[in-house]
């Protein structure tokens, strides 16, 4: 039997009528005696007596009927998972990011998602990119979310927003108009990056062939960065997400020359791709970034 002789038989058992079982799917009613011909004929077989304008099932339909509704009991499981999945009652997202992200931005995307998809768990974890590659890699079902590109034919990327990266100084420290130029860092206290780390090296492309100065201290994150900057220590070159309106407060914040850019990606398996709730969260997710970029950028302008 073919599924739709399969739909239509089961019709026919549930109202007793080929009238009925038509409009319960939406055929008229010789469509649905055709169909049912076909069956008890393909079959061999009747699977209906008619009495009296009724339709009463023989014992084989009765037979096939159960089997019938086994399978249909399972066609609605199917049913409610998808119904659950597009309602993001079923699964979990896992979510790492990059600390600067992690410390406000991505929390506020969850927060978001946490109100359009209240059932669904979510873990969430910043990491250093040296760990955050190994929990998408190895993880099961891991959205990692990274301000540094990847290298790896197992993992797929794809970029979410381009933010410029951002010298912030102590107020007065440097001179205004919201530009600086990596000549002029040399003759303040220096805040920087291990060499061997993701921001570190990203400071170096910045410097280019000029002198980088030895640093007074040397951090592994730009919110550490941050937070010697506005306790007066020396200047810094940080990446724009670690920045929010509070830092404008006890911080001046510059443009930097050479200019450079931080890409921001979505990390996550090849072998896995996204899931419905994983897609959800990343355009929530991309809407936030370009907004904050945006209010920097603002308040940059203003402040100068």
């Amino acid at each position: 039997m073919s599924l739709r002789q399969i739909e239509t038989f089961r019709a026919v058992m549930m109202t007793g009528s080929i009238t009925e079982a038509a409009k319960m799917l939406f055929i008229t009613q010789p469509s649905a005696s055709r169909i049912l011909a076909a069956a008890e004929s393909r079959l061999g077989f009747a699977l209906f007596e008619r009495s009296k304008g009724r339709l009463f099932p023989t014992p084989e339909a009765r037979r096939i009927y159960s089997e019938v509704e086994t399978a249909y009991a399972g066609v609605l499981r199917v049913d409610d998972l998808v119904r659950a999945i597009i309602e993001g009652k079923s699964g979990k997202l896992n979510i790492v990011c990059s600390p600067s992200l992690g410390a406000e931005l991505v929390p506020r995307a969850i927060a978001l998602f946490n109100q359009r998809y209240p059932d669904l768990p979510i873990h969430f974890e910043p990491l250093t990119h040296n760990n955050l590659i190994p929990r998408v890699l190895l993880g099961k079902d891991y959205l990692g979310i990274s301000m540094f590109a990847v290298n790896s034919n197992n993992l797929k990327m794809e970029a979410l927003v381009d933010g410029p990266m951002m010298c912030i100084s102590p107020p007065g420290w440097l001179a205004p108009g919201g530009i600086v130029k990596v000549d002029d860092l040399p003759s303040h206290p220096w805040i920087d990056y291990g060499h061997d780390t993701p921001l570190g090296a990203i400071v170096g492309d910045i410097f280019g062939r000029h002198r980088r100065p030895s640093p007074i201290v040397e951090v592994r994150s730009a919110i550490s960065a941050r937070v010697l900057v506005k306790e007066r220590v020396g200047v810094a070159i940080v990446d724009p997400f670690c920045i929010d309106a509070s830092t404008f407060q006890r911080i001046d914040v510059h443009e930097i020359r050479p200019a450079r850019k931080l890409r921001v990606h979505a990390v996550y398996s090849q072998a896995e791709p996204l899931s419905h709730a994983g897609r959800a969260f990343i355009r929530m997710l991309q809407s936030i970034l370009d907004d904050h970029l945006r209010a920097v950028d603002g308040l940059r302008r203003s402040a100068g």
